[in-house]
């Protein structure tokens, strides 16, 4: 019996959801833009995560071609290549298995190294564009940066509104922070972007009992040596590096923290399991990460912690004793 996901009509009707989301985010000023760009990519989810349907591709696919004539290519483009076919990727190894006698889930470890691939190519494309046209990534990032800050006080002055040296001085820091760390805060957006919605796909299609994958879960993912190693090591030359590779190394470092974080989640999703308020404990811990950098860097440390003293191991132990 077909399920009513493969009815005519129904791959369109996914496709023109993303679509409007995504076209929303794009020409929305709002603060919904964000709602609307993290929703872009859930449709193309649902249905490549669900039981016995292989129409995640299809849907992404018609999505690009709905917004390549309704927009301009280069919007189809991006659409195509930042949400759709990452989606789609993601869907195919989710749900696919070792070969016999095993069979088992592709691991979501792997998956995680997968995530900095494409905004780590990206950076690196831009960035030596920048370098060998004689200005680096960064120094372009602060120029444009000085501009729309400049804009901002004089709109301000135009007011009636004084700035303060203290003011001043937290526009310089924030401009200097900012033209820093956007290419790793880019990056970072659409990785949790991507996350979010492969977690949040799976638990709609486990309520609905469609689930292709029986266990979707952050606390699978374990850093895989070779991410572990990279990870260090950048971070050491990073600390000994100065001017556009200093630039490059760190950014480098911050993206490839991300599925080191997504680890350290698991361990602590595991030790929250352990209490009578994983939900509440979760919620919390949630929350100061999103708003507290020292907290996600205590996270980082954490899952490298537990790759080379295997931490989760050591509890789940505990639970066996």
């Amino acid at each position: 019996m077909k399920s009513k996901i493969n009815k005519p009509g129904i791959l369109e009707v996914a496709a023109l959801l993303s679509t409007i989301f995504f076209f929303g985010a794009m020409n929305s000023g709002s603060f919904l833009a964000f709602l609307f760009l993290y929703l872009a990519p859930l449709p193309l989810f649902i249905l490549g995560l669900k039981k016995d349907s292989p129409w995640g591709g299809l849907v992404g696919a018609i999505g690009a071609i709905l917004i390549f004539f309704v927009t301009t290519p280069q919007m189809s483009l991006i659409y195509l290549l930042a949400v759709a076919a990452p989606a789609t990727y993601f869907c195919e190894k989710a749900t696919s298995r070792s070969d016999p006698p095993h069979q088992d889930w592709y691991s979501l470890s792997n998956l995680a190294i997968f995530l900095v691939v494409p905004p780590i190519f990206v950076f690196i494309l831009v960035s030596t564009y920048f370098w060998v046209h004689g200005q680096g990534l960064g120094a372009m990032l602060l120029e444009k940066t000085n501009a729309i800050v400049d804009l901002y006080i004089v709109a301000l002055k135009d007011r009636g509104h004084t700035i303060n040296p203290s003011i001043s001085l937290q526009l310089e820091a924030m401009k200097e922070t900012f033209s820093n760390t956007a290419p790793a805060l880019i990056a970072i957006f659409w990785m949790t972007l991507i996350v979010l919605n492969g977690l949040l796909a799976q638990s709609i299609l486990k309520k609905a009992k469609r689930n292709e994958r029986s266990v979707f879960a952050i606390r699978e993912i374990e850093v895989p040596r070779i991410l572990a190693i990279t990870f260090l090591l950048i971070i050491v030359v990073a600390s000994f590096s100065a001017g556009q590779l200093g630039y490059i190394l760190t950014n480098l470092a911050a993206i490839l923290a991300f599925p080191v974080m997504l680890a350290g989640l698991g361990v602590l999703h595991i030790l929250a399991s352990k209490t009578n308020y994983s939900g509440s404990i979760l919620f919390v811990l949630y929350l100061i990460i999103t708003f507290s950098r020292w907290a996600a860097i205590l996270v980082v440390m954490v899952g490298i912690i537990d790759h080379f003293l295997k931490l989760r191991g050591r509890f789940q132990a505990n639970d066996i004793q």
